[in-house]
């Protein structure tokens, strides 16, 4: 992968970030209700660099990243991710993201520019979405092969249509709030989420409350903006549940690419497209990785080594 600098080569500053970048596991209501809540602005400033995007594609798509940060604190296994994928009529057009057990996350929107007459009068994020699918699809280490569930989309909104998709097919209750703060420069100052599951066996009354809690939340990517660790937002929002902390790791934009994976692509082309790209180039020929957009660049003699 090749990431770009945000921190203008301040390692200091890339650490302090990285090192806040974590998502949290906890337990509260007489351990009948999980959940995690994660903090993620150098991700999504990193992910907003890569991809170039403006303030808009950044909300949408660092929203799904939130999600699927948190989506990957119930992995295992080493060899476990996760994926979610939105296809949609509306001017979003759809998305993909995907994480795994070390908290790596990658993806990319389906258009690099949402098209809307008026960004002022967007409202609500629903009217981009318009019709389609959610896709979620778990990629187990133990699994003979990917489980994969569909729902139709009914809110246009990714945290609610994900907890529609765990209601239908796991008959869990959940909860997601997923949040992305600008300033007024829309600059992202901060970015996080929370995702709360009641247990089989959950106090009616206690999920009632935990229901009105997060959806009660102040911001919580200005939360984080203002300073406060992801940790002390739950103590504070959830005190009445005795919230139990377990454990944390970190989430980063991260995508597992290289210029070796793309030369095995460029390597199994037909011979027709190799031969067309070797008389016809433009030189260097530029292969971009989709999932985190890193381009690689290869010249004319790296080409001629495929054939051999």
């Amino acid at each position: 992968m090749i990431k770009k600098d945000i921190f203008n080569k301040d390692i200091k500053e890339q650490f302090k970030a990285s090192a806040k970048d974590r998502v949290f596991r906890f337990m509260m209501a007489d351990k009948m209700i999980r959940g995690a809540v994660v903090h993620t602005t150098r991700m999504v400033n990193e992910m907003r660099a890569n991809h170039d995007l403006g303030p808009l594609e950044t909300l949408v798509l660092g929203q799904a990243y939130i999600a699927a940060s948190l989506l990957s604190s119930g992995l295992k296994d080493k060899n476990d991710r996760i994926s979610m994928s939105i296809q949609c009529s509306g001017p979003v057009k759809g998305l993909d993201v995907e994480s795994n057990m070390f908290g790596e996350v990658r993806g990319y929107l389906k258009t690099q520019h949402i098209q809307v007459q008026d960004l002022k009068k967007v409202n609500y994020l629903s009217t981009l979405f318009g019709a389609g699918f959610l896709t979620v699809t778990r990629y187990l280490e133990n699994a003979p092969t990917p489980y994969s569930g569909q729902i139709a989309l009914e809110h246009g909104s990714i945290a609610e249509d994900l907890a529609n998709y765990f209601l239908i097919s796991e008959q869990l209750p959940t909860g997601f709030k997923l949040s992305v703060f600008f300033d007024e420069n829309e600059e992202v100052k901060g970015a996080g989420g929370i995702f709360l599951q009641a247990l089989p066996g959950a106090d009616p009354a206690k999920v009632i409350e935990a229901e009105k809690i997060i959806q009660g939340m102040d911001s919580l990517g200005e939360s984080f903006a203002k300073g406060q660790p992801p940790e002390t937002v739950i103590q504070n929002a959830f005190l009445r549940l005795e919230p139990k902390l377990s454990d944390n790791r970190r989430v980063e934009f991260f995508c597992r690419c290289s210029k070796d994976r793309m030369q095995g692509y460029l390597k199994n082309l037909s011979k027709e497209e190799k031969k067309d790209m070797m008389e016809n180039g433009p030189f260097p020929v530029e292969v971009i990785c989709h999932h985190c957009n890193s381009a690689y660049c290869f010249s004319k003699e790296d080409l001629l080594k495929l054939g051999k």
